[in-house]
């Protein structure tokens, strides 16, 4: 055996027996061995698992009914309430030894000793990723969102109507951006006469945008005049991106015959202003009143959010990013990239004709998750829907 001045660390065991008297082990063990064990547990006890631990049946029961309540109540969900909620067959106390291990795989946490769990955003995904995996919306309410979306005049009219639709459903801020129309095309330009000296130019894009402007014609242009332009018009612009509009007319006036010169360079005057730059970033946001009275945001996150609402542009970027593909996508607290979104969850698709745009909402991450999803899948199906009819 070493002795007590050799460099080696010394690990004992006990082994206790009822009416026998402790055997006490001493082995000695090499420092370096020892050093090496030692910091082999700490790092097992410190970190996650590399691979997410599966769940058995009944922690996703649990797990789902902690969820599903504290949406519901907005309170912490106790063991005895999970067992009444689950129809579970066994006791409140073999529920806490799951509730405290689904605490240590960090889904649920407790805000207080004595209190009940609530749900982390660890908890809130692995709900979401459990979902069905179509969450259907009630006839009542689909049957709602075609009368509102499905009578809709034009683009303008169809998204404010979507973003209205979608705050009213699932009383969440609702966030909806218009095609960006600078990809989309011209399938009719028209330019109307109504007096002398002023003409009406008619832009209908292929996405069923309309856009109208005014243009003051020379005081020497005849009906004769308007009509080779319309001609001109309908030939080299019709097809065209609405982005090259303006820079399509003003080449067309510089090779024109000079009776034709100062009508065309009247006409590109009117599309100097970009057709797109009102619409690019364009967001419909609607709901934000339902913000003020929800006591899921603490002041300090729902200031943030609110003043998030105001940046458009950024709006949009987060979610054209968020809506990479035709699916929903469920970003919740931490998951957002943008700090002031921490606190809350956003729940987006992505809807195209000819362009793409994108439609979500945005709320606390205690939400109804299922019924959000149903809704904007509803949402963005009806609103494709209605722009491919309006498009026609």
């Amino acid at each position: 055996m070493a002795s007590p001045s050799d460099p080696a660390a010394r690990t004992a065991a006990r082994v206790a027996a009822d009416g026998a008297d402790a055997v006490h082990l001493e082995v000695a063990v090499p420092a370096d061995a020892a050093r090496a064990a030692v910091e082999a547990v700490a790092e097992a006890d410190d970190g996650a698992p590399s691979e997410e631990e599966p769940l058995d049946a009944r922690k996703r029961t649990i797990l789902r009914a902690i969820v599903s309540e504290y949406v519901s109540r907005g309170e912490p969900v106790g063991s005895k309430r999970v067992v009444e909620v689950a129809r579970l067959e066994v006791s409140a106390a073999t529920v806490r030894n799951e509730m405290s291990a689904l605490e240590s795989l960090g889904y649920i946490a407790q805000p207080h000793t004595s209190a009940g769990r609530v749900p982390t955003d660890k908890g809130y995904r692995r709900f979401v990723d459990d979902l069905s995996a179509d969450p259907a919306l009630d006839g009542a309410r689909r049957e709602l969102v075609q009368e509102l979306l499905g009578t809709a005049s034009d683009v303008e009219d169809l998204l404010a109507r979507t973003s209205s639709a979608l705050s009213q459903l699932t009383r969440l801020v609702s966030l909806v951006i218009a095609p960006a129309v600078d990809a989309a095309r011209l399938k009719l330009c028209e330019l109307v006469g109504l007096s002398p000296g002023s003409a009406l130019l008619l832009l209908v894009a292929d996405t069923g945008r309309v856009e109208k402007r005014s243009v003051e014609l020379p005081a020497e242009t005849t009906e004769h005049d308007l009509d080779r332009v319309r001609i001109v018009l309908s030939e080299q612009v019709r097809g065209r991106r609405l982005g090259d509009v303006h820079a399509t007319i003003s080449r067309l006036a510089e090779d024109a015959p000079s009776e034709l010169r100062e009508v065309l360079r009247a006409v590109a005057d009117a599309t100097a202003r970009e057709l797109a730059d009102d619409t690019v970033h364009h967001v419909f946001v609607g709901g934000q009143a339902s913000l003020a009275g929800d006591e899921a945001f603490e002041r300090e996150h729902l200031s943030r959010v609110l003043q998030l609402l105001e940046e458009r542009a950024t709006l949009a970027r987060l979610l054209a990013e968020a809506t990479a593909d035709d699916r929903p996508t469920v970003r919740i607290g931490e998951e957002n990239e943008v700090e002031d979104l921490r606190a809350a969850s956003l729940v987006a698709q992505r809807y195209q004709l000819v362009t793409a745009g994108s439609l979500g909402v945005l709320g606390p991450t205690r939400m109804d998750y299922a019924t959000v999803l149903a809704t904007v899948r509803a949402v963005a199906d009806q609103l494709q829907e209605t722009l491919l009819d309006l498009s026609r």
